[in-house]
C-alpha cells in the first residue's frame, strides 16, 4: 500500500535500469528458447515443477519436518499418499507448481479471489485456513466498526492493476513494490505472508515473460542465498509505515538472480545444439560420456548429462557396453548400478616395466 502509493514519486537509478536492460535482453530470447526446446518443453516444465517444489519447501522448515530426498521424489507422483501434514504441504506445493507452469491452465490474475485461491490449494488439509488480518477501526458519529483488511486489500489491488494497464511503471519494479506491500500490509493472519508474496512474485513474473522458469528452477537459486533474500526484505520494510522504502537494493538481487537463470539457459540451449550438430550417433555420444563417468555409475547420472536421449538409446548402448567387456551391472532394476572394467592386462604390463626398471 505504501510502495505502491509512492512508487511514482520514485526514480529508478541508472545502475538498475543497465541491469533491467540486459534482463529484457535477455527475455528477448524468449522465442528462440521455445524454438530450441520445442521438443522437450514438457520435460523441463515437469522437471523444474519438481525442482521448484523440493526447494520452496525447505522455506517453510522448520515448522515442519525434513523429508528425505527419495520421499520428496516419490511424492511427486500423482498415485502416491501423504502419511503426514508435512509430506501433504510437500505434495500441495508441488501441485501448484504445476499448475503454474503448464500454460493449458489459465493464466494468473492479481485479484482477491485468485490469491484466495491460491492460499486454499497451498495450505489445503495442512493447516486451518488463515483469515484477513483485521485492519482497524472505522469510526462514525454513533457508533465504530471493525475494518477487515479485505476490503482495503482488494482497493489496492485495483490500484496496482491500474498501474499496469497504463504501462507508466516497469513490471519488474512494479511487482517487486507489490511484494514489500503484502507483506508490510500482513494480508493474512498467519506468519507465512513473506513466503507467499514471494510465491506470489514468482507466478506475476511469469504472467510477465520472464519464461526461463519453465527450464531453470528459480527457488532452487533462491534457497541458496536464502538469508540474503530475507535480510533485503527486512531492509526494504524499513520506514514501510511513512512510504520510505528503498525497494532498489532487492531489485537488484531478484534481476541478479533471473539473469544468472538465463545465463545457465543460454548454457544448456547452446550444449543441445551442439548435440544436435554432431556427427556422430547418440549411441556413440551417450559411451562417451559413459566413459567419462565415474567408476560407479547408474542410468540416473547419464539421464542427468543428456535429460533428451532416450531410455532405449541408453539401455542399448550400456548392453554393448557390457557385452564388450567394458562395463559391468551391480544390480537390475531402475536403480541399478554400473561399474567399469579395469583392463587387468594394461596393469600387468605397468607392473612388469616398474618392476624390470628396478631390477636395473
Amino acid at each position: 500500500m505504501k510502495c505502491i502509493k509512492t512508487i511514482m514519486t520514485k526514480a529508478i537509478p541508472h545502475d538498475v535500469f543497465i541491469e533491467m536492460t540486459k534482463l529484457y535482453k535477455c527475455i528477448g530470447m524468449n522465442d528462440y528458447y521455445e524454438n530450441q526446446f520445442s521438443k522437450s518443453l514438457d520435460y523441463y516444465k515437469q522437471k523444474t515443477a519438481e525442482d521448484n517444489a523440493k526447494s520452496f519447501y525447505q522455506f517453510f522448515l522448520p515448522d515442519f519436518k525434513s523429508i528425505s530426498s527419495s520421499r520428496l521424489s516419490s511424492l511427486t507422483l500423482d498415485s502416491s499418499v501423504a502419511n503426514n501434514k508435512s509430506e501433504q504441504l510437500f505434495k500441495n506445493i508441488y501441485k501448484v507448481f504445476r499448475k503454474i507452469h503448464y500454460e493449458s491452465y489459465e493464466p494468473f490474475k492479481l485479484e482477491l479471489a485468485e490469491i484466495r485461491e491460491l492460499v486454499s490449494f497451498l495450505f489445503k488439509d495442512v493447516i486451518e485456513l488463515p483469515r484477513y488480518r483485521k485492519y482497524g477501526t472505522k469510526k462514525s458519529l454513533l457508533n465504530s466498526t471493525t475494518v477487515s483488511i479485505r476490503e482495503v486489500f482488494e482497493k489496492y489491488l485495483e490500484d496496482v492493476n491500474k498501474l499496469s494497464k497504463s504501462q507508466v511503471i516497469e513490471p519488474f519494479y512494479l511487482y517487486i513494490n507489490f511484494m514489500i506491500d503484502f507483506i508490510n500490509m500482513k494480508v493474512y493472519d498467519f506468519k507465512y505472508n513473506e513466503i507467499l508474496a514471494t510465491l506470489l512474485f514468482y507466478i506475476l513474473m511469469i504472467e510477465n515473460d520472464i519464461k526461463v522458469s519453465y527450464y531453470i528452477g528459480f527457488f532452487p537459486k533462491l534457497l541458496m542465498i536464502k538469508e540474503d533474500y530475507f535480510k533485503l526484505l527486512h531492509q526494504s520494510s524499513f520506514q514501510w509505515e511513512e512510504g520510505l522504502s528503498e525497494v532498489v537494493p532487492l531489485t537488484n538481487f531478484m534481476i541478479g538472480i533471473y539473469k544468472r537463470m538465463y545465463d545457465d539457459l543460454y548454457d544448456l540451449a547452446r550444449d543441445i545444439q551442439y548435440d544436435k550438430d554432431l556427427p556422430i550417433l547418440k549411441s556413440d555420444y551417450i559411451e562417451n560420456i559413459i566413459l567419462k563417468m565415474p567408476e560407479t555409475f547408474s542410468k540416473q547420472d547419464i539421464r542427468k548429462k543428456h535429460p533428451l536421449v532416450s531410455d532405449s538409446t541408453i539401455n542399448r548402448t550400456l548392453k554393448r557396453l557390457q557385452e564388450d567387456n567394458v562395463i559391468r551391472s551391480l544390480g537390475k532394476g531402475r536403480s541399478a548400478k554400473w561399474v567399469k572394467i579395469i583392463d587387468n592386462d594394461d596393469q600387468e604390463g605397468q607392473l612388469k616395466l616398474h618392476l624390470n626398471d628396478h631390477d636395473e
